[in-house]
């Protein structure tokens, strides 16, 4: 009797227990089950100026029927390619119920001009799998280059010398920087000529060379640098070169001459009027 009591007893308390298990497992696969992919969606500019305020916003959602999740912590991790550590780290929480997040900040915070990476990665939380993505962005510079010309007016058939310099370009030694002169009928010459380094605290390079215009009238001239990855292009200035015709000089001298002969003869016929005059005068005391 007592042993049948302790056979029941454990089938009861045997029973019981896989209930239980059975009762957790079910409990259980619901929620598995209910894991769901998420996404990341970044919006940002891909080239955006030193000094300026970069906006990178984003939205976290689900991938299937693109449900925003609201309230969960999105990092996001600023790095370059060759870095092993982040430069900038940022947590924040999506908005609700949007999903939404955005980082402002200046770009001088990243140190360094050229292209960076940003990650933005959520992790794996009771109901949502994990989920990051990637997006680049470079940081560039703004150089200034400027034309000089050694006169803004000369005759058909003389030089003109030019130079100038091309600043703060990181980097742009070897690059060329297109000269163009424009002729009065708009038509144009342009000629490409190689930077070389200049010394001081910011890197920058020189340029100059010499033009003979092949007609007369009112020229402009423009130099442009095309950039690089990491520089936006630069412009010069427009300036003006007025070229004169050949025959400009010569007749300004026979203008010269002939006012110079003009002004004599003047002299000279008032010279002689007066002289008459005193000589009638002296005629007539003497009568």
């Amino acid at each position: 009797m007592g042993l049948r009591l302790q056979r029941n007893i454990l089938a009861i308390a045997f029973v019981a227990t896989l209930s239980l298990v059975l009762v957790c497992d079910l409990a259980y696969a619901p929620a598995h089950a209910t894991q769901q992919d998420a996404k990341i969606e970044l919006s940002l500019s891909h080239r955006v100026l030193r000094d300026d305020f970069m906006v990178v916003s984003g939205r976290l959602s689900t991938v299937i029927d693109d449900r925003p999740i609201p309230l969960v912590k999105v990092r996001l991790q600023y790095y370059r390619s060759e870095d092993t550590d982040f430069t900038r780290e940022v947590t924040m929480i999506t908005s609700n119920p949007g999903g939404l997040f955005e980082d402002r900040f200046n770009t001088t915070t990243l140190l360094r001009i050229g292209t960076w990476c940003v990650n933005a990665s959520f992790p794996s939380q009771l109901g949502y799998e994990s989920a990051s993505t990637v997006e680049t962005f470079t940081i560039v510079v703004q150089p200034a280059l400027s034309l000089y010309m050694s006169s803004h007016e000369i005759v058909l058939g003389q030089n003109v010398d030019f130079n100038g310099l091309l600043f703060a370009c990181i980097p742009c030694i070897e690059d060329e920087v297109t000269v163009t002169f424009i002729r009065p009928d708009n038509t144009s010459i342009s000629t490409q000529l190689r930077l070389a380094p200049t010394g001081g605290p910011y890197p920058g390079g020189y340029y100059e060379g010499t033009f003979t215009p092949d007609g007369a009238g009112r020229w402009r001239v423009e130099a442009v640098w095309k950039g690089n990855e990491a520089m936006l292009p630069a412009y010069s200035q427009g300036v003006e070169l007025n070229v004169k015709g050949a025959g400009t000089a010569s007749d300004e001298r026979t203008m010269f001459y002939a006012s110079a002969v003009a002004v004599t003869i003047v002299a000279v016929s008032l010279a002689a009027f007066l002289l008459c005059k005193h000589r009638r005068r002296d005629s007539r005391v003497q009568s």
